[in-house]
């Protein structure tokens, strides 16, 4: 208890102390920062100054240079020569024309410079296209390899324009505009410094580091990456040796320069740290001495204190319960027992319902159906439920204490990720805390999980914590790319569809729009979303769909054609206008989409009066024309219909085929028309009633067949061929029968003869043929005329035909030259009877002009059995026998073998 009151005592001296000595320090912190730092922007203003001095005196100079300066070395010695001041400025000037020469001026020389590197070279030539006044990067001089700033200034022309650039070198290893900041160091230890924006020094106390980055050996510290982000001002930092400093930052403003300098605490604080110290030791002894006074006068009143501390402790180690703290005093002492009793029983509620709430949670994370990860601000694992078991494929035990990047996060978001956790640790609040985002997560197989995280952060027992719902979004990542792939494809549809499609909301403006409108009106689609349809197609054009526009957003489904003016083009427009109808039964707007019919309508005009004529052409042909479609109805009839049978054509369309032509005519063309239908073009003959008479009508069907093959259906042509026929059967007869004799030619005997053969082939009886001439003939030519001869021949024709059967057929093959096809001839005695029988009607005189001529006839026979012998055969044997028939003395005949 002594060594409690004396350190409660020294305590609250020490920290009264201290707390007077820190608020002091931190005062004297403040004073020596301001101060630092107004000597620091002083040191600055007088660079400035210097810089723009320099400045100044080169724009002068560039005022007066000769423009020869740039090309002859002499001259610009000779201009320098005139200006000791330049020279006294400047380490060297430099001339940089648009030639690409640069010269330089060295002690009392002037030359052109060697060979530019063409980082430098770039730099000049940029510098000179700019026209304005630069001072350019630190580098390495040219002439004397030491580090050195330039300052360009543009040399105009007489119109104004960039002629040539002025340069002025200054050395940083002993400029004299430096100076005054090496002369200005804060305290014993302490130094001032320039660098660039970009890091690069400019001046050190270090001249061995000119040029250098300010962190190239390693000496980085917060307060020159502050400085580098634009920081001014001072503040405390600490270097790479682990020294504390007073760092203090100020920026230039005729140059991207920082000026920087580096006071250590050590130093500027060494008299206060004496002080502390000093103060500490004095503290302690004084708080030493009333801690044992104190004890001294507290130790009797403690006491009590102490069986209530024995009381605790014997609760605490489970060998008294909390009715051990009731001691029924009536004082303080016993107030406070009543008091801790009551607590404790207050605190034994709580930690059962802390218990019972910690186990509530730990079940609803542990079923959760996402998964669930806590980790520590260095993203070691230390909750992972069954979900993240399932989902990620690490049992529990794998899962925890180990590095969660190790576990779910891809390699090539590890790093990113490995910042993120160092930045929170630090203290950062991460915009992703309290947030869902959506990220890549890693199975224990290799293969990445989409999912989407939600983030939190807490503190407990001093530490970060950051827990997280990683839900798996694989199925809606794979639905919202189906639904972006199926909106391209709708985008790319829509885009080829040769019509405006459209959607405009209720305000009338376009809120999609496809390519066509460029194709069709000029509008570029992306430039059409949010404006009104008035801006789009102009007052005229848009108030004449106002009212379709109106109706749609009411709700009703337009559809309309009409004409409109577009740019000074007339447009014939079809559109459909169907309302978009939200949930609650609104309206949001209209989906459009409307075809250019000009052509259509152009050629629905034209097609018009093409069919205007085609009819008229048509109902005065001498043919009847019809159409029948798919089910055999009349779709088009021309007016000859009416000229033939009497019936108007108009009443029949769409009427069956049988009601036109009748029941007969109709089935006698059904076997036809079925042909048609199958894709076949037929014709056929039919006799019919025309007017008064009977005629002879000739039908042709010809199907239209559609892309795929199918009949679409029947045109009919039909052609009155009465007459035709008629002629036909007379060239037919006169084709087939002989002009003199009346009877068959040659043609005909050659049918028939093919027939008798074909039908002796079949099975029936065996044919004869007879070929026959006149005995003589020539010689009754010779002495009585071609006249009696033809009436001989005419004469022998007709007993020919008394003579021979109904079937049988006589015919005059040229000259006196006959033959008769027998049919139906069982043997040889059958065929030698028939020839008998001609042969006696043939003998009989002749009676030529009131004179008789005795007339005979050689015959040669020839019979066929139904074999192999052809027509041509079987006339070559019989005209053998006729002549072996006249080798035997004529007025005869012989029946070949």
């Amino acid at each position: 208890m002594t060594a409690v009151v004396v350190m409660l005592v020294l305590t609250a001296t020490l920290v009264v102390t201290l707390a007077a000595l820190l608020l002091a320090e931190r005062d004297m912190r403040a004073v020596i920062g301001n101060q630092q730092y107004a000597q620091l922007s002083a040191a600055a203003a007088q660079v400035d100054a210097q810089l723009a001095a320099h400045k100044t005196l080169l724009a002068s100079l560039a005022d007066t240079i000769p423009f020869g300066a740039g090309e002859d070395p002499a001259v610009l010695q000779a201009f320098v020569a005139r200006h000791p001041v330049a020279r006294g400025a400047f380490d060297s000037l430099h001339v940089f024309t648009r030639h690409g020469t640069l010269l330089h001026t060295q002690g009392d020389r002037a030359e052109a410079t060697p060979a530019i590197n063409p980082r430098r070279r770039a730099l000049l030539e940029n510098a000179l296209a700019s026209g304005n006044a630069t001072i350019a990067p630190p580098d390495t001089s040219i002439l004397t390899g030491q580090p050195s700033i330039t300052i360009l200034q543009p040399v105009p022309d007489a119109r104004g324009h960039t002629a040539m650039l002025l340069g002025g070198s200054i050395g940083l290893t002993n400029a004299a505009l430096l100076e005054q900041i090496a002369v200005q160091k804060p305290g014993k230890t302490g130094f001032m410094f320039i660098m660039t924006k970009d890091g690069i020094l400019l001046h050190h106390p270090d001249q061995k580091r000119l040029l250098e980055h300010i962190n190239a050996h390693g000496d980085h510290d917060r307060a020159t990456d502050m400085a580098l982000r634009g920081f001014e001002g001072w503040t405390e930092a600490v270097n790479q040796d682990g020294s504390e400093g007073i760092y203090a930052y100020k920026h230039l403003r005729q140059a991207d320069w920082i000026i920087g300098a580096r006071f250590p605490v050590d130093e500027a604080f060494a008299p206060m740290i004496q002080m502390r110290r000093h103060a500490m030791l004095a503290a302690a002894l004084f708080a030493a001495v009333a801690g044992l006074v104190a004890w001294l006068a507290i130790r009797t009143l403690l006491r009590p204190f102490d069986r209530l501390h024995r009381n605790i402790s014997a609760i605490r180690a489970g060998a008294a319960g909390i009715g051990a703290l009731q001691l029924h005093r009536a004082d303080e002492i016993g107030e406070l027992s009543n008091a801790f009793h009551e607590l404790m029983a207050e605190r034994e509620s709580a930690q059962k319902a802390i218990r019972d709430s910690e186990s509530l949670i730990s079940s609803i994370l542990e079923y959760a159906p996402d998964p669930f990860v806590s980790c520590d601000n260095s993203g070691i694992v230390t909750k992972w439920n069954g979900a993240a078991e399932h989902t990620f494929g690490y049992a529990r035990e794998e899962a925890l204490g180990r590095d969660i990047a190790d576990l779910i996060v891809p390699p090539s978001q590890r790093h990113a990720h490995r910042t993120g956790m160092l930045y929170f640790a630090r203290g950062g609040a991460s915009q992703m805390i309290n947030s869902r985002v959506r990220m890549s997560a890693m199975h224990k197989d290799g293969h990445e999980i989409p999912v989407e995280l939600s983030l939190g952060a807490l503190r407990h027992d001093g530490a970060h914590h950051v827990t997280a719902f990683l839900h798996d979004i694989t199925e809606r990542v794979l639905y919202e790319r189906q639904i972006a792939d199926s909106e391209r494809r709708l985008r790319t549809v829509a885009d080829a569809v040769p019509a405006l499609i459209a959607y405009i909301d209720r305000d009338l403006r376009y809120r999609f729009s496809n390519e066509h409108f460029r194709t069709l009106l000029g509008h570029d689609p992306r430039k059409m979303q949010g404006k009104t349809v008035f801006e789009v197609l102009g007052p005229g054009f848009a108030g004449s769909l106002a009212q379709h526009s109106q109706a749609a957003l009411r709700g009703q489904r337009v559809h309309y054609e009409r004409e409109g003016i577009h740019n000074g083009a007339m447009y014939q427009m079809m559109g459909d206008l169907v309302p978009d109808i939200g949930a609650d039964g609104t309206v949001c707007g209209f989906y459009m989409m409307a075809l250019d019919i000009t052509e259509r309508k152009n050629a629905e005009l034209r097609q018009a009066a093409s069919e205007k004529r085609l009819k008229l052409l048509t109902d005065n042909l001498p043919v009847l024309i019809a159409y029948l479609d798919r089910e055999r109805k009349f779709q088009f009839l021309n007016a000859t219909f009416q000229h033939w049978f009497g019936l108007a054509p108009q009443p029949l369309i769409g009427h069956h085929v049988v009601t036109g032509v009748g029941a007969d005519h109709y089935y006698t063309a059904e076997p036809y028309l079925d042909r048609a239908y199958r894709g076949e073009m037929v014709t056929y003959e039919l006799s019919a009633r025309v007017g008064d008479s009977m005629r002879t009508l000739e039908t042709t069907f010809v199907p239209e067949l559609g892309p795929d093959g199918d009949v679409l259906g029947i045109y009919s042509l039909t052609h009155d061929t009465t007459r035709m026929k008629e002629i036909e059967e007379r060239l037919n007869q006169l084709a087939r029968t002989d002009s003199l004799t009346g009877i068959a030619n040659r043609l005909m005997f050659e049918e028939v003869l093919h027939v008798a053969i074909m039908r002796a082939g079949r099975g029936y009886k065996q044919l004869a043929l007879a070929y026959l001439d006149i005995d003589c003939f020539k010689e009754i030519n010779d002495t009585r005329g071609h006249g009696a001869g033809d009436q001989v021949l005419k004469e022998f024709a007709a007993r020919l035909t008394a003579s021979v059967r109904a079937s049988d057929t006589v015919a005059r093959l040229a000259g006196d030259e006959f033959v008769i096809v027998f049919e139906q001839v069982p043997n040889a005695e059958e065929a030698a009877r028939l020839a008998d029988k001609i042969a006696a009607a043939v003998r009989p005189p002749f009676t030529l002009q009131e004179q008789t001529l005795r007339v005979t006839t050689s015959m040669g026979i020839a019979l066929h059995d139904g074999g192999a012998e052809s027509a041509a055969q079987l006339v070559a044997r019989a005209d053998g026998a006729l002549y072996a028939a006249k080798r035997n003395g004529r007025d005869q005949y012989v029946i070949a073998d």
